[in-house]
């Protein structure tokens, strides 16, 4: 990692491997995860285990390489956010693999009241790992330490209370001899002192863990330069095999004053409408509509993702005597899975 050429190699092979996957961002795990446990649940457990186990382990590399490659380093700004981003990445998908184990097989485990003793030494031992608190550098290395062991222990417990309980102990703060380092490590150890008694009572909350954990697109590439566009497939706007029949199909559902913007975006002339057409039916109406469409190949998306996203930005669907917006994750359990038609249908009509 020592050359420039190899740095600009690197940054264009992780621009690249973003940029193709683009339109996978952003991924809704936790409706990929529930449908895989849907298919079969009880021969999903080994799955989900090997997954919790590759996840751990992968996560676990992104820490270490963080710490000794990029604490303090002159890498190229480029290339630090795209691994920072991959790291988050990394972590969201452990964060919520640990908690889909738990919540799934987890609470079920025989072994659960066993508790296992896990002992946080990190800010009693730096000294060993640090002897010479008198270097300028040294409060920069104490809190990298303290940061470095603090994730690895977050990462074990969340590992390990997928599985079973755990019991905490930490021990307390050793003073140097240094009054300088002193004042410092003082307050720093505060911090993680808080920071391990959230993670002490990480049971309490697991449940809460991860519920809305997604995989976003880098930000800093998406406005980004000739290569970015190259490699990105340009999304085809969504287009329906006989637009005639949607429209027909759906008009009774549409209110008179949306109907000339609902026939020009069913007909492709308009790819998003300014304010977004009420539909007078129920949310899961509309999204299985179009759902049997895609799945006949009478709606022709890039993918279900895009049909989620174009549902949002250009309907509401009326519940309780009012209009509302489209959740993602509402649409994508209807669009993602085999389920029942709702039971007043909207019908195709050919």
């Amino acid at each position: 990692m020592s050359s420039p050429e190899s740095f600009d190699e690197g940054i264009s092979l992780l621009e690249s491997i973003y940029s193709i996957n683009k339109e996978q961002f952003p991924f809704d795990i936790k409706t990929a995860f529930e449908e895989l446990y849907t298919e079969n649940p009880d021969k999903m457990e080994m799955i989900f285990w090997d997954k919790l186990k590759e996840s751990y382990y992968n996560y676990e590399q992104f820490i270490e390489l963080d710490y000794q490659y990029f604490k303090n380093s002159d890498l190229p700004e480029k290339f630090q956010n795209l691994f920072y981003h991959s790291k988050l990445l990394s972590y969201n998908y452990f964060a919520y693999v640990s908690r889909i184990y738990y919540w799934y097989y987890g609470r079920k485990n025989e072994n659960r009241g066993e508790k296992e003793k896990i002992t946080a030494r990190f800010l009693d031992d730096y000294n060993k790992i640090i002897p010479e608190l008198s270097e300028g550098d040294a409060m920069q290395k104490i809190q990298n330490y303290f940061s470095l062991n603090f994730e690895m222990l977050e990462n074990y417990i969340k590992y390990i209370y997928a599985k079973n309980d755990f019991h905490l102990e930490v021990v307390e703060l050793r003073m140097s001899d240094n009054s300088f380092i002193n004042k410092g490590l003082e307050k720093l150890a505060n911090e993680y002192y808080s920071k391990l008694e959230v993670l002490e009572n990480y049971k309490d909350n697991i449940t809460k863990l991860a519920m809305n954990v997604r995989f976003e697109y880098p930000y800093f590439l998406r406005n980004e330069g000739a290569f970015a566009k190259k490699i990105v497939k340009i999304q085809e706007p969504i287009k329906f095999l006989h637009p005639e029949n949607v429209f027909g199909s759906l008009l009774p559902y549409i209110h008179e004053e949306f109907i000339e913007y609902f026939r020009k975006l069913i007909f492709s002339e308009l790819n998003s409408v300014e304010k977004e057409i009420t539909f007078r039916g129920s949310s899961n109406m509309l999204v299985y509509f179009f759902k049997q469409l895609y799945d006949g190949g009478h709606l022709i998306a890039d993918s279900k993702e895009q049909i989620s996203e174009w549902i949002i930005k250009n309907f509401l669907f009326y519940d309780e005597e009012d209009y509302k917006k489209f959740k993602r994750d509402t649409i994508q359990k209807t669009l993602m899975r085999d389920c029942k038609a709702p039971k007043k249908e909207v019908k195709y009509l050919i």
